[in-house]
Protein backbone atom coordinates (compact mmCIF):
# COMPACT_ATOMS: atom_id res chain seq x y z
CA UNK A 1 0.00 0.00 0.00
CA UNK A 2 1.56 3.52 -0.83
CA UNK A 3 0.82 6.07 1.32
CA UNK A 4 1.68 9.79 0.39
CA UNK A 5 2.65 12.01 2.84
CA UNK A 6 2.66 16.45 2.08
CA UNK A 7 5.65 17.81 3.37
CA UNK A 8 5.32 20.45 6.28
CA UNK A 9 4.66 23.65 5.09
CA UNK A 10 6.59 26.23 6.41
CA UNK A 11 5.37 28.70 8.77
CA UNK A 12 5.35 31.74 6.45
CA UNK A 13 3.42 30.19 4.18
CA UNK A 14 1.17 29.14 6.92
CA UNK A 15 0.79 33.02 8.19
CA UNK A 16 -0.04 34.19 5.01
CA UNK A 17 -3.07 31.51 4.50
CA UNK A 18 -4.42 32.94 7.62
CA UNK A 19 -3.81 36.04 6.77
CA UNK A 20 -6.09 35.74 3.47
CA UNK A 21 -8.83 33.90 5.80
CA UNK A 22 -9.04 36.81 8.09
CA UNK A 23 -9.32 39.05 5.00
CA UNK A 24 -11.97 37.27 3.27
CA UNK A 25 -14.27 36.76 6.61
CA UNK A 26 -13.38 40.18 7.35
CA UNK A 27 -14.72 41.91 3.57
CA UNK A 28 -17.59 39.27 4.08
CA UNK A 29 -18.30 40.89 7.75
CA UNK A 30 -18.20 44.35 6.39
CA UNK A 31 -20.64 43.08 3.26
CA UNK A 32 -23.08 41.87 5.38
CA UNK A 33 -23.00 44.84 7.54
CA UNK A 34 -23.62 47.18 4.31
CA UNK A 35 -26.38 45.06 3.30
CA UNK A 36 -27.95 45.42 6.85
CA UNK A 37 -27.49 49.34 6.80
CA UNK A 38 -28.69 49.10 3.78
CA UNK A 39 -32.34 47.22 4.40
CA UNK A 40 -31.81 49.52 7.87
CA UNK A 41 -32.23 52.77 5.91
CA UNK A 42 -35.37 51.17 3.64
CA UNK A 43 -37.61 50.28 6.48
CA UNK A 44 -40.72 51.43 7.03
CA UNK A 45 -43.94 50.16 7.70
CA UNK A 46 -44.10 47.07 5.47
CA UNK A 47 -40.17 45.86 7.16
CA UNK A 48 -41.60 46.29 10.96
CA UNK A 49 -41.63 43.43 12.77
CA UNK A 50 -44.40 45.33 14.42
CA UNK A 51 -46.60 45.70 11.41
CA UNK A 52 -49.83 43.89 12.18
CA UNK A 53 -49.99 46.16 15.98
CA UNK A 54 -48.85 49.42 13.52
CA UNK A 55 -51.39 48.74 10.94
CA UNK A 56 -54.27 47.94 13.42
CA UNK A 57 -52.99 51.47 15.43
CA UNK A 58 -53.73 53.34 12.07
CA UNK A 59 -56.90 51.90 11.06
CA UNK A 60 -58.46 52.12 14.86
CA UNK A 61 -57.00 55.69 14.98
CA UNK A 62 -58.95 56.74 11.89
CA UNK A 63 -62.20 55.70 13.10
CA UNK A 64 -61.72 56.93 16.83
CA UNK A 65 -61.26 59.92 15.29
CA UNK A 66 -63.92 59.78 12.70
CA UNK A 67 -66.71 58.69 15.40
CA UNK A 68 -65.13 61.90 17.80
CA UNK A 69 -65.86 64.15 15.30
CA UNK A 70 -69.01 63.03 14.00
CA UNK A 71 -70.31 63.32 17.63
CA UNK A 72 -68.97 66.42 17.37
CA UNK A 73 -70.07 67.33 14.47
CA UNK A 74 -74.60 66.79 15.68
CA UNK A 75 -73.48 67.80 18.79
CA UNK A 76 -73.10 71.76 17.29
CA UNK A 77 -76.26 71.29 15.02
CA UNK A 78 -79.96 72.38 15.15
CA UNK A 79 -80.67 69.02 15.23
CA UNK A 80 -79.27 67.61 18.14
CA UNK A 81 -82.50 67.15 20.94
CA UNK A 82 -84.58 69.05 19.09
CA UNK A 83 -83.39 71.98 19.10
CA UNK A 84 -83.13 72.31 23.05
CA UNK A 85 -79.13 72.54 22.96
CA UNK A 86 -79.03 76.18 23.73
CA UNK A 87 -75.42 78.07 22.86
CA UNK A 88 -74.06 77.38 26.43
CA UNK A 89 -75.01 74.47 26.54
CA UNK A 90 -72.64 73.83 23.02
CA UNK A 91 -70.21 76.28 24.36
CA UNK A 92 -70.05 74.29 27.69
CA UNK A 93 -69.70 71.01 26.06
CA UNK A 94 -67.08 71.90 24.13
CA UNK A 95 -65.25 73.72 26.70
CA UNK A 96 -65.42 70.90 29.04
CA UNK A 97 -64.26 67.45 27.01
CA UNK A 98 -60.56 69.38 25.84
CA UNK A 99 -60.24 70.82 29.69
CA UNK A 100 -60.95 66.67 30.67
CA UNK A 101 -58.57 65.73 28.34
CA UNK A 102 -55.99 68.34 29.40
CA UNK A 103 -56.16 67.35 33.12
CA UNK A 104 -55.55 63.34 32.69
CA UNK A 105 -53.32 62.81 29.67
CA UNK A 106 -50.49 63.19 31.40
CA UNK A 107 -51.87 60.88 34.27
CA UNK A 108 -52.85 58.17 31.33
CA UNK A 109 -49.28 58.56 29.76
CA UNK A 110 -47.41 57.76 33.15
CA UNK A 111 -49.73 55.59 33.71
CA UNK A 112 -49.13 53.40 30.54
CA UNK A 113 -45.40 53.47 31.33
CA UNK A 114 -46.05 51.37 34.63
CA UNK A 115 -48.51 49.20 33.24
CA UNK A 116 -48.33 49.11 29.48
CA UNK A 117 -49.67 50.91 27.09
CA UNK A 118 -52.43 47.93 25.58
CA UNK A 119 -54.67 48.04 28.53
CA UNK A 120 -55.14 51.90 28.67
CA UNK A 121 -54.94 51.70 24.88
CA UNK A 122 -58.34 49.22 24.36
CA UNK A 123 -59.69 51.03 27.67
CA UNK A 124 -59.94 54.43 25.62
CA UNK A 125 -61.69 53.06 22.39
CA UNK A 126 -64.81 51.79 25.04
CA UNK A 127 -64.90 54.31 26.81
CA UNK A 128 -65.19 57.10 24.04
CA UNK A 129 -67.94 54.26 22.42
CA UNK A 130 -69.69 54.67 25.88
CA UNK A 131 -69.57 58.82 25.84
CA UNK A 132 -71.25 58.70 22.26
CA UNK A 133 -73.92 56.29 22.80
CA UNK A 134 -74.90 58.52 26.25
CA UNK A 135 -74.63 61.18 23.87
CA UNK A 136 -77.49 59.47 21.95
CA UNK A 137 -80.04 58.72 24.50
CA UNK A 138 -80.01 61.06 26.78
CA UNK A 139 -82.91 63.25 26.52
CA UNK A 140 -81.97 66.57 29.34
CA UNK A 141 -79.30 68.79 27.60
CA UNK A 142 -77.33 69.25 31.08
CA UNK A 143 -76.27 65.37 31.22
CA UNK A 144 -74.14 66.25 28.34
CA UNK A 145 -71.28 67.67 30.33
CA UNK A 146 -71.27 64.75 31.66
CA UNK A 147 -70.25 62.99 28.99
CA UNK A 148 -68.19 65.91 27.25
CA UNK A 149 -65.80 64.86 30.47
CA UNK A 150 -65.99 61.13 29.64
CA UNK A 151 -65.65 62.18 26.52
CA UNK A 152 -62.02 63.78 27.13
CA UNK A 153 -60.81 61.07 29.38
CA UNK A 154 -61.74 58.52 26.60
CA UNK A 155 -59.30 61.05 24.16
CA UNK A 156 -56.95 61.60 26.51
CA UNK A 157 -55.80 58.10 27.16
CA UNK A 158 -56.54 57.17 23.41
CA UNK A 159 -53.93 60.06 22.23
CA UNK A 160 -50.70 59.49 25.00
CA UNK A 161 -50.88 55.41 24.62
CA UNK A 162 -51.01 55.69 20.61
CA UNK A 163 -48.28 57.77 20.04
CA UNK A 164 -46.02 56.22 22.84
CA UNK A 165 -47.12 52.59 20.83
CA UNK A 166 -45.98 53.99 17.61
CA UNK A 167 -43.20 55.37 19.50
CA UNK A 168 -41.83 52.00 20.89
CA UNK A 169 -42.85 50.38 17.39
CA UNK A 170 -40.42 53.01 15.93
CA UNK A 171 -36.74 53.13 15.33
CA UNK A 172 -34.99 56.58 13.84
CA UNK A 173 -34.45 55.28 10.54
CA UNK A 174 -38.35 54.80 9.90
CA UNK A 175 -40.14 57.56 13.12
CA UNK A 176 -41.07 60.06 11.13
CA UNK A 177 -42.44 57.52 8.13
CA UNK A 178 -44.85 55.50 11.37
CA UNK A 179 -45.35 59.32 13.12
CA UNK A 180 -46.46 60.64 9.69
CA UNK A 181 -48.78 57.55 8.96
CA UNK A 182 -50.17 58.64 12.23
CA UNK A 183 -51.22 61.92 11.65
CA UNK A 184 -53.02 60.79 8.34
CA UNK A 185 -54.73 58.53 9.99
CA UNK A 186 -55.71 61.44 12.34
CA UNK A 187 -56.47 63.69 9.72
CA UNK A 188 -58.98 61.56 7.70
CA UNK A 189 -60.38 60.51 11.16
CA UNK A 190 -60.97 64.28 11.47
CA UNK A 191 -61.88 65.93 8.06
CA UNK A 192 -64.19 62.28 7.38
CA UNK A 193 -65.68 62.42 9.94
CA UNK A 194 -66.55 66.08 11.14
CA UNK A 195 -67.66 66.26 6.97
CA UNK A 196 -69.65 63.08 7.31
CA UNK A 197 -71.55 64.18 9.93
CA UNK A 198 -72.28 67.43 8.63
CA UNK A 199 -73.63 65.50 5.14
CA UNK A 200 -75.68 62.70 6.78
CA UNK A 201 -77.99 65.56 8.78
CA UNK A 202 -78.29 67.52 5.37
CA UNK A 203 -79.41 64.41 4.05
CA UNK A 204 -81.63 63.72 6.80
CA UNK A 205 -80.92 61.42 9.54
CA UNK A 206 -81.32 61.38 12.88
CA UNK A 207 -79.27 62.96 15.13
CA UNK A 208 -79.49 59.83 17.40
CA UNK A 209 -78.57 57.57 14.35
CA UNK A 210 -75.90 59.17 13.76
CA UNK A 211 -74.53 58.95 17.37
CA UNK A 212 -75.26 55.36 17.60
CA UNK A 213 -73.58 54.77 14.31
CA UNK A 214 -70.54 56.45 15.83
CA UNK A 215 -70.54 54.48 19.14
CA UNK A 216 -70.87 51.38 17.37
CA UNK A 217 -68.03 52.08 15.36
CA UNK A 218 -65.12 53.41 17.94
CA UNK A 219 -66.56 49.91 20.27
CA UNK A 220 -65.68 47.93 16.77
CA UNK A 221 -62.44 49.49 16.99
CA UNK A 222 -62.16 48.34 20.45
CA UNK A 223 -62.75 44.85 19.56
CA UNK A 224 -60.01 45.14 16.17
CA UNK A 225 -57.36 46.95 19.25
CA UNK A 226 -57.96 44.35 21.48
CA UNK A 227 -56.57 41.24 18.87
CA UNK A 228 -55.08 43.13 16.47
CA UNK A 229 -52.66 45.65 19.25
CA UNK A 230 -50.01 43.66 21.03
CA UNK A 231 -48.23 45.14 23.85
CA UNK A 232 -45.13 47.32 23.20
CA UNK A 233 -44.03 48.16 26.51
CA UNK A 234 -41.38 46.49 28.20
CA UNK A 235 -42.59 47.00 31.88
CA UNK A 236 -39.74 47.05 34.58
CA UNK A 237 -40.08 45.55 37.97
CA UNK A 238 -39.36 48.53 40.00
CA UNK A 239 -42.15 50.84 41.67
CA UNK A 240 -42.56 53.88 39.72
CA UNK A 241 -43.66 56.73 41.09
CA UNK A 242 -46.13 58.82 38.17
CA UNK A 243 -45.54 62.46 39.22
CA UNK A 244 -41.60 61.41 39.34
CA UNK A 245 -42.02 60.11 36.29
CA UNK A 246 -43.91 63.61 35.09
CA UNK A 247 -41.17 65.78 36.56
CA UNK A 248 -38.62 64.06 35.42
CA UNK A 249 -40.00 64.20 31.34
CA UNK A 250 -40.82 68.37 32.58
CA UNK A 251 -37.58 69.07 33.43
CA UNK A 252 -35.93 67.97 30.53
CA UNK A 253 -34.42 70.76 28.68
CA UNK A 254 -34.65 69.32 25.10
CA UNK A 255 -38.63 68.66 25.47
CA UNK A 256 -38.68 72.57 27.20
CA UNK A 257 -37.17 74.19 24.25
CA UNK A 258 -39.59 72.36 21.59
CA UNK A 259 -42.44 74.73 23.29
CA UNK A 260 -41.28 77.85 21.25
CA UNK A 261 -41.97 75.72 18.28
CA UNK A 262 -45.46 73.84 19.00
CA UNK A 263 -47.12 77.04 21.06
CA UNK A 264 -47.25 79.20 17.66
CA UNK A 265 -48.23 75.87 15.69
CA UNK A 266 -51.33 75.01 17.96
CA UNK A 267 -52.25 77.91 18.41
CA UNK A 268 -52.31 78.04 14.14
CA UNK A 269 -53.93 75.22 14.18
CA UNK A 270 -56.64 76.35 16.33
CA UNK A 271 -57.20 79.36 14.48
CA UNK A 272 -57.51 77.35 11.31
CA UNK A 273 -59.90 74.65 13.04
CA UNK A 274 -62.18 77.55 14.01
CA UNK A 275 -62.14 79.48 10.58
CA UNK A 276 -62.89 76.31 8.67
CA UNK A 277 -66.11 75.71 10.99
CA UNK A 278 -67.29 79.53 9.58
CA UNK A 279 -66.22 78.58 6.09
CA UNK A 280 -67.73 75.56 6.20
CA UNK A 281 -71.02 77.07 7.90
CA UNK A 282 -71.20 79.70 5.34
CA UNK A 283 -70.03 78.47 2.23
CA UNK A 284 -70.67 74.80 2.10
CA UNK A 285 -73.13 73.03 0.65
CA UNK A 286 -73.69 69.75 -1.61
CA UNK A 287 -73.43 71.73 -4.67
CA UNK A 288 -70.31 73.78 -3.70
CA UNK A 289 -67.93 72.06 -6.32
CA UNK A 290 -65.77 74.75 -6.08
CA UNK A 291 -65.11 74.86 -2.63
CA UNK A 292 -64.96 71.20 -2.40
CA UNK A 293 -62.54 70.95 -5.18
CA UNK A 294 -59.75 73.52 -3.41
CA UNK A 295 -60.08 71.78 -0.16
CA UNK A 296 -59.55 68.00 -1.91
CA UNK A 297 -56.57 69.96 -3.36
CA UNK A 298 -55.49 71.16 -0.47
CA UNK A 299 -56.21 68.03 1.68
CA UNK A 300 -54.72 65.68 -1.04
CA UNK A 301 -51.02 68.43 -1.60
CA UNK A 302 -50.95 68.18 2.56
CA UNK A 303 -51.56 63.92 2.53
CA UNK A 304 -48.06 63.60 0.38
CA UNK A 305 -46.45 66.45 2.15
CA UNK A 306 -46.17 64.05 5.38
CA UNK A 307 -45.90 61.05 3.37
CA UNK A 308 -42.84 62.61 1.25
CA UNK A 309 -41.09 64.78 4.11
CA UNK A 310 -41.18 61.92 6.56
CA UNK A 311 -39.95 59.52 3.98
CA UNK A 312 -36.98 62.49 3.27
CA UNK A 313 -36.55 62.98 7.02
CA UNK A 314 -35.64 59.61 7.77
CA UNK A 315 -33.29 59.04 4.35
CA UNK A 316 -31.21 62.51 5.12
CA UNK A 317 -31.26 61.59 9.14
CA UNK A 318 -32.48 65.52 10.08
CA UNK A 319 -35.25 66.21 11.84
CA UNK A 320 -35.27 70.14 12.22
CA UNK A 321 -35.32 71.52 8.88
CA UNK A 322 -38.14 70.09 8.72
CA UNK A 323 -39.47 71.52 11.41
CA UNK A 324 -38.88 74.89 10.45
CA UNK A 325 -40.07 74.34 6.78
CA UNK A 326 -43.10 72.73 8.15
CA UNK A 327 -43.66 76.07 10.39
CA UNK A 328 -43.27 78.42 8.06
CA UNK A 329 -45.61 76.76 5.45
CA UNK A 330 -48.07 75.97 7.94
CA UNK A 331 -47.87 79.97 8.86
CA UNK A 332 -48.32 81.31 5.01
CA UNK A 333 -51.30 79.09 4.78
CA UNK A 334 -53.10 79.89 8.05
CA UNK A 335 -53.44 83.58 7.46
CA UNK A 336 -54.34 82.88 3.85
CA UNK A 337 -56.94 80.43 5.09
CA UNK A 338 -57.61 83.05 7.94
CA UNK A 339 -57.88 86.16 6.23
CA UNK A 340 -59.93 85.28 3.28
CA UNK A 341 -62.92 83.51 5.57
CA UNK A 342 -65.51 85.74 4.81
CA UNK A 343 -64.96 85.66 1.13
CA UNK A 344 -63.33 82.01 0.43
CA UNK A 345 -64.01 82.10 -3.08
CA UNK A 346 -61.43 84.81 -3.55
CA UNK A 347 -58.72 82.31 -3.20
CA UNK A 348 -58.96 81.10 -6.29
CA UNK A 349 -57.40 83.70 -7.52
CA UNK A 350 -54.19 81.84 -6.21
CA UNK A 351 -55.17 78.84 -5.92
CA UNK A 352 -51.83 77.02 -7.29
CA UNK A 353 -50.34 78.47 -3.48
CA UNK A 354 -52.52 76.57 -1.75
CA UNK A 355 -51.09 72.57 -3.11
CA UNK A 356 -47.95 74.16 -2.24
CA UNK A 357 -48.33 75.30 0.79
CA UNK A 358 -50.37 71.87 1.88
CA UNK A 359 -46.93 70.35 0.90
CA UNK A 360 -44.31 71.82 2.52
CA UNK A 361 -46.59 72.27 5.71
CA UNK A 362 -46.19 68.03 5.39
CA UNK A 363 -43.26 68.72 6.86
CA UNK A 364 -43.64 69.40 10.18
CA UNK A 365 -46.25 66.66 11.72
CA UNK A 366 -43.77 64.01 11.16
CA UNK A 367 -40.17 65.16 11.71
CA UNK A 368 -41.80 67.29 15.34
CA UNK A 369 -43.24 63.95 16.64
CA UNK A 370 -40.35 62.07 15.72
CA UNK A 371 -37.78 64.43 17.26
CA UNK A 372 -39.91 64.09 20.27
CA UNK A 373 -39.62 60.54 20.38
CA UNK A 374 -35.76 60.63 19.26
CA UNK A 375 -35.21 62.77 22.80
CA UNK A 376 -37.17 60.94 25.21
CA UNK A 377 -36.27 58.27 26.97
CA UNK A 378 -38.01 54.50 26.76
CA UNK A 379 -39.60 54.03 29.98
CA UNK A 380 -40.57 57.32 29.89
CA UNK A 381 -42.61 58.02 26.77
CA UNK A 382 -45.86 57.63 27.76
CA UNK A 383 -45.24 60.16 30.36
CA UNK A 384 -43.38 62.33 27.56
CA UNK A 385 -46.30 62.30 25.45
CA UNK A 386 -48.76 62.42 28.26
CA UNK A 387 -47.21 66.30 28.73
CA UNK A 388 -46.96 66.91 24.96
CA UNK A 389 -50.42 66.59 24.58
CA UNK A 390 -50.74 68.89 27.56
CA UNK A 391 -49.50 71.76 24.82
CA UNK A 392 -50.90 70.56 22.15
CA UNK A 393 -54.61 70.07 23.63
CA UNK A 394 -54.56 73.55 24.65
Amino acid sequence: MNTRFDAPRSCGSLLLDISDSSTVILITTMKKALATERRRKRMGLRASEHKLTLLSLYFVTMIMRASFYVTIAVIQSMYYLGGNMTDWHVAAVLAIYPLAELTSVSFFGSYSDKIGRRPVFVSSLFITALAALLFALTPFPELTLVFAALFGIGAASKVSTTLSMIADCSAETNRARLMGYYDLSTLMGLAGGYGLGIILLQFGFPADLILIGAASACAISGVISFFGVQETCVIKQEEMSITGLLGEVARDRRIQLMLPVYIPIISLYGIVIGNAEKILEHHFTLDAYDLIILFAMLGVALIAGIITMGHLSDHLEKRRPFIVVGLIGFGILAYLLVANAETFESLWAIWPVLPALGFISGAFPPAAMAYLTDVSEEDKRGSTMGIYSIFFGS
